[in-house]
């Protein structure tokens, strides 16, 4: 039997056809040294796969009720059988057939490089390529995946690290624990900074692409971005380390001070790190504008009782 160098974790809610298409692309991998653990965070139909046709290692795990993506996530990291653990999204998309490959030995990299710098633990984010369509699906996928493009590896001292083609050791979570399941989302951003809180490197190596659909549909992005705004604050507030924090308001005065100030300086960030690469993120500026509005007023709500 093969040794399993790392368990690739893949939550999902109700997206068959999409996880069909990951699990297909896994198959496809030259490297198959991994096993697949799926926590099916109580879909409808439930998720149902023969495990014994895939060519890895395949287990489902299943939430009768909807717990949302920490428990899922943590579900997976507690099941998982490798020490190393790697995250992907049921809506991603694999399109090399060496991305295992390739991940693995960045992780390698990464690690190494850890361990030299006297790190609590290793962290690897690899590029993720929006998948998207229009003005707003390509307005979504920039404001996105900003922090995921770059061509440089390096340390990442200033923000969080995506949980899609991201890989870490099972050690990292005896250290700052596991993702914090009162969150339906940014329950990344918050493990991250707990991450950075507690001395564990997060590294972004570029080499190991995947891709992620994004939405397409001023609707989708607006809605996705409110939401994303209505745990921001909830994340950030729970950890020392949250960089550029006098950028989110903790009152109703400051959020109303800081209405024009936050989604403006959000917007010039992320056109900032595409400039770089691509001229044409000034074409996106306004949709930019307008997705750091959405996850500024979700802010605000959840400032005066809103719940997600």
């Amino acid at each position: 039997m093969k040794k399993i160098l790392a368990s690739i974790i893949i939550p999902v809610y109700n997206r068959h056809d999409d996880l069909h298409h990951v699990l297909n692309q896994l198959a496809a991998q030259e490297c198959l040294d991994f096993e697949v653990v799926i926590v099916d965070d109580g879909s409808e139909p439930p998720i149902r796969f023969d495990t014994g046709s895939a060519p890895y290692p395949l287990r489902v795990l299943r939430h009768e009720t909807r717990c949302g993506i920490g428990k899922a996530r943590n579900s997976g990291v507690l099941a998982a059988a490798a020490d190393v653990l790697v995250f992907v999204d049921s809506d991603g998309d694999i399109f090399d057939t060496r991305w295992f490959e390739k991940h693995k030995d960045l992780f390698k990299q990464a690690r190494e490089k850890a361990q030299q710098s006297g790190k609590a633990g290793c962290v690897l984010h690899s590029e993720v390529v929006g998948i998207s369509r229009g003005y707003w699906g390509r307005t979504d996928s920039y404001s996105n995946w900003f922090g995921s493009t770059t061509k440089r590896p390096g340390e990442i001292a200033d923000r969080h690290v995506p949980t899609h083609n991201t890989a870490t050791e099972r050690r990292v979570f005896d250290v700052v624990g596991l993702f914090n399941e009162s969150l339906e989302l940014c329950e990344d951003v918050e493990w991250a900074f707990r991450c950075l809180e507690a001395g564990v490197g997060l590294f972004l190596y570029p080499g190991a692409p995947v891709g992620h659909y994004d939405r397409n549909t001023f609707r989708g992005m607006w809605q996705h971005y409110y939401r994303f705004g209505l745990y921001t604050l909830k994340a950030r507030n729970t950890n020392k380390r949250s960089p550029y924090g006098w950028l989110f308001p903790r009152t109703i005065p400051a959020a109303m001070a800081l209405l024009l100030i936050t989604p403006t300086l959000m917007s010039v960030y992320v056109t900032w790190q595409w400039l770089k690469q691509t001229p044409k993120i000034l074409w996106y500026l306004p949709g930019l504008y307008l997705a750091n509005l959405a996850s500024y007023l979700g802010m605000c709500r959840s400032l005066m009782g809103g719940k997600p």
